[in-house]
């Protein structure tokens, strides 16, 4: 049940609330009736869709680490979980005291901004594109009102391409040398990334019985932070 309470020049929206076995209060100041028993309406048409209202004063912060957690370390490789376990100090920084309920496009992106003025816009879309995942999920959950994640945007600092691609005169060159130089084990890793193409995992994976006359069998990747030998692809 809805109350509006007039308090001197300002009105006292307060809506009940049923969480974990209890009765709670979710309450809003407003300058006039008007706004107050919009707000009210608003809140009571959530309750009624199923939304889960009582929840939304959670810290973002505390929420995406539990989404982490819970929901991603699931659903992820192993490798990837630890970037996601990454962004928790980002978000905890970042968001720091914000509730769900206060969050919004335009407080969220004024927060990414704020990361993207020292970060690589490279960083930022990975940061942008996790947090769209969490608000995706929080929303489902009816913890927030909609799910704004697809306004967001990844701004960031433009860095010049470290990776320059070898030309065709160099590329010969290069697998020249390494073929006339076996003998060296790095050599032979060239040669076949030059050859497969395979990621750095993908050849640190290759054992001696993979390798035979006319080809390559890719079945592991090494990764240096964790044990998990599964492909990224299949």
């Amino acid at each position: 049940m809805a109350t509006i309470t007039k308090r001197g020049n300002s009105y006292r929206a307060t809506v009940s609330l049923y969480k974990k076995g209890e009765y709670k209060r979710e309450t809003k100041t407003f300058s006039n009736r008007k706004d107050a028993e919009l707000w009210t309406l608003e809140m009571e048409l959530e309750k009624g869709r199923g939304k889960n209202i009582a929840e939304r004063s959670t810290l973002f912060p505390d929420f995406y680490r539990n989404w982490v957690h819970s929901v991603k370390k699931n659903d992820v490789r192993e490798a990837t979980f630890i970037n996601y376990k990454r962004t928790l100090v980002v978000v905890d920084d970042l968001f720091d005291g914000i509730q769900l309920k206060h969050l919004d496009d335009l407080v969220m992106q004024k927060k990414i901004d704020q990361y993207a003025e020292t970060h690589s816009k490279k960083t930022v879309k990975e940061l942008v594109l996790k947090i769209r995942g969490s608000l995706k999920y929080a929303y489902a959950r009816g913890l927030i009102s909609n799910d704004f994640g697809h306004l967001l945007k990844a701004k960031g600092q433009e860095q010049a391409k470290r990776n320059i691609p070898l030309s065709i005169t160099e590329f010969k060159k290069l697998r020249q040398y390494c073929l006339s130089h076996t003998e060296d084990e790095f050599n032979v890793l060239v040669a076949l990334a030059l050859e497969t193409g395979a990621r750095r995992g993908e050849l640190l994976g290759i054992k001696k019985e993979d390798i035979f006359e006319y080809g390559i069998k890719i079945l592991r990747s090494i990764s240096p932070t964790n044990d998990d030998t599964q492909l990224k692809t299949k």
